[in-house]
């Protein structure tokens, strides 16, 4: 019985088309001769198939309303109740679309044409140009300049933020073909679907509605999408790697974007929280960095201008908008921004010295620069072989090999698996309790010696100084000269060894070379210090060397390593 109905309604409806059809108004193709047609006319033709006035009034107020959306009638026409083309190409496509809709047969694409599983990308990008221009015209030629938007999207976006600069993450959609500034590279996060609604049911009559249009509630679920995409995108999981706050709620933005096929002219609303990581977390992210392409670090500087030294452009337009398209508020605000991950070193004082000695139970050399002495810390070789390691790793120090169960990371922390090395680190750190130095512990397998990289050095035994004898010869005023590091077994593996070039004034170099030999008198070789400290010549104290001269003997000046000509 339903299917009789309905085959009556759709004859019935396809029958008022054609009657409208034959009683439409029309235009010459040559000649620019036209006449118009009473819409009174038309409801009364329609009438004559037996329908009652009002499906008849109706039918006409649909049909007008769908050729004047294709801008096809006359509007001064219109206001005086007339339907009239404004051309011949006009009446020919109000042909093509009525003749289209009363004809069970015709289709303006083809069956699957807006299928979108498992179709081709050109097939997607069909769509999307046709939704594009579609939505273009639309909203170019609103009466008002104030066309509704037709897609509703939530989305939230992360702040994660470490050494002034802030990640982003690859886009899916690429296709710039229609707005050459629309980036590559966005903010960590997404889109919300509908299934981060809390309690969300199956029912989708209740929750599609809902997510697709501008509904207040929607941005409660904002949280769960952040959850979602940062797992999904850096395999960040809540509170085992971060937790969030809500850093900015965004003005709300339109614009004609969406990932092919689904563009269309889109109302935004964005939620963009700022991410804090924990030790875990941090470590995560710096390997899932080093393992995927696509996440990149755009400087402070960068994101101001929107894009990279390399060309990769940050798709933050809504960010920009929402600062009144100033780049420089943006990149204040960021500024203003704490870092996503504080590791800052417990010790950290700007004039002091850790020197770790090598072949004695005491190991530890410290203080003031120039006040230093050992300290009264005994370590067992295995504990000193321990620390040195921890040191090294913290200097910089490249490693040949490292032992199994044991992981390096940056800014000092080492992760360690090894439940035998876990508790000698413990350990160490408990004896390390009654210095001024710590030993920092965190879940019981990451360590690392909390102590500011440029107040560590190393003995003096590991380093050599070399230069050239054709330089020392020669007449240049600054040489090249060159300090080798030895490679240095450790409890966590074997560095490597490896020379840094620097460069100095030959008279300060010949002066080295004697002071080496013990030629210089007293005042010779206090002159001789005087010129070194001038020189600025600590600057080798970045391979872990504090510096080539010592006073460790009370009146005496000494040249700490060996000495090389070559």
């Amino acid at each position: 019985m339903r299917c009789m109905i309905k085959r009556e309604i759709e004859k019935m409806t396809a029958q008022l088309i054609k009657t409208l059809i034959t009683n439409l108004p029309r235009y010459a193709e040559e000649e620019g001769d036209f006449y118009a047609v009473k819409r009174e006319d038309l409801i009364n033709a329609l009438c004559s198939e037996q329908v009652n006035q009002a499906v008849a009034e109706n039918t006409v107020a649909v049909c007008e309303n769908l050729l004047d959306t294709l801008a096809v009638l006359n509007t001064d026409f219109l206001q005086q109740g007339e339907w009239c083309f404004i051309s011949f190409p006009a009446q020919l496509l109000a042909l093509s679309v009525l003749t289209a809709m009363s004809d069970k047969e015709s289709r303006l694409f083809v069956n699957n044409f807006w299928n979108t599983q498992g179709i081709s990308d050109d097939k997607k990008n069909k769509q999307r140009d046709l939704m594009h221009t579609i939505e273009t015209n639309r909203v170019e030629y609103h009466t008002s300049g104030n066309a509704p938007p037709i897609r509703y999207i939530y989305v939230a976006w992360s702040i994660i933020k470490l050494n002034n600069q802030v990640l982003f993450y690859q886009r899916e959609d690429t296709h710039k073909r229609f707005d050459k500034t629309a980036g590559d590279y966005g903010l960590i996060g997404g889109r919300l679907n509908q299934r981060d609604i809390a309690n969300c049911s199956s029912n989708e009559k209740y929750h599609l509605p809902i997510v697709q249009s501008s509904h207040a509630t929607v941005k409660d679920s904002l949280p769960d999408t952040l959850k979602r995409e940062l797992n999904e995108e850096a395999g960040l999981i809540f509170e085992t790697h971060y937790n969030f706050t809500l850093w900015r709620s965004l003005k709300p933005y339109r614009q004609i974007q969406g990932a092919a096929p689904n563009h269309a002219y889109t109302e935004y609303y964005v939620n963009v929280f700022h991410i804090e990581l924990n030790l875990a977390g941090y470590i995560h992210l710096q390997s899932k960095i080093k393992s995927d392409d696509r996440l990149v670090w755009f400087s402070l500087d960068e994101l101001e201008k929107g894009e990279t030294a390399e060309g990769k452009i940050a798709y933050i337009k809504v960010l920009f908008n929402d600062f009144n398209k100033d780049g420089t508020a943006l990149k204040k605000a960021l500024m203003g921004l704490q870092n996503s991950f504080i590791s800052e070193y417990q010790f950290k004082h700007g004039k002091y010295g850790l020197t770790l000695l090598q072949n004695t139970d005491k190991p530890l050399y410290a203080g003031v620069l120039g006040k230093e002495k050992v300290l009264n810390v005994f370590l067992m070789p295995r504990q000193s072989a321990i620390l040195l390691g921890l040191a090294a790793h913290n200097r910089g120090f490249e490693f040949a090999a490292l032992i199994n169960g044991v992981l390096l990371h940056s800014d000092g922390w080492i992760e360690v698996h090894d439940v035998v090395l876990q508790r000698e680190l413990m350990a160490l750190a408990a004896v390390f309790e009654a210095t001024d130095f710590v030993i920092e512990n965190q879940q019981d397998r990451f360590f690392r010696l909390s102590v500011e990289p440029a107040l560590l050095f190393f003995d003096e035994r590991l380093f050599a100084f070399s230069v050239q004898q054709a330089d020392l010869d020669s007449r240049k005023s600054k040489i090249p000269v060159a300090i080798s590091t030895a490679a240095m077994e450790t409890a966590i593996g074997m560095t490597v060894s490896k020379t840094e070039g620097f460069v100095i004034t030959r008279r300060l170099a010949c002066d080295l070379y004697k002071l080496y030999q013990h030629s210089f008198s007293d005042d010779e070789a206090f002159a001789c210090e005087d010129n070194y400290k001038k020189a600025k010549a600590d600057g080798f104290s970045v391979v872990g060397l504090k510096s080539l001269l010592s006073r460790r003997e009370v009146g005496k000046i000494r040249f700490c390593t060996k000495f090389d000509v070559l």
